[in-house]
């Protein structure tokens, strides 16, 4: 189960946000094994987030994965991912952050696996 978390200082319209969650889970079959029935999402809009001592538009993304995923696929999921928060939210790829977590073990439905 893929757990991605959008933090940023913007204000989303619930289009916005339902843009997200439905280009969210088109995207995430790029990586390896992952589908969006065993996506989960977190979004944080018109959060207290500075950024280079200012208040510009940014955002940063919390990838959390069940097992490693190879970089290559990792890495076209990110650039995706940024151009896809960049065409909805205007906020800029270069205020956008993405970072990896990935866990040998996560649980689930009641248990460890």
């Amino acid at each position: 189960m893929p757990f991605i978390s959008f933090t940023t200082n913007q204000k989303f319209s619930l289009r916005q946000e339902n843009e997200i969650v439905k280009r969210t889970g088109e995207l995430i079959t790029i990586l390896p094994g992952k589908k969006e029935e065993n996506l989960m999402l977190h979004i944080e809009d018109n959060q207290i987030l500075y950024f280079r001592g200012t208040d510009v538009p940014c955002m940063m993304i919390e990838v959390k994965l069940y097992k490693n995923i190879e970089f290559e696929a990792k890495k076209k999921f990110t650039e995706e991912l940024v151009t896809m928060i960049n065409n909805i939210t205007a906020i800029e790829a270069k205020d956008i952050y993405v970072s990896f977590d990935e866990y040998p073990n996560w649980g689930k439905q009641g248990t460890l696996v």
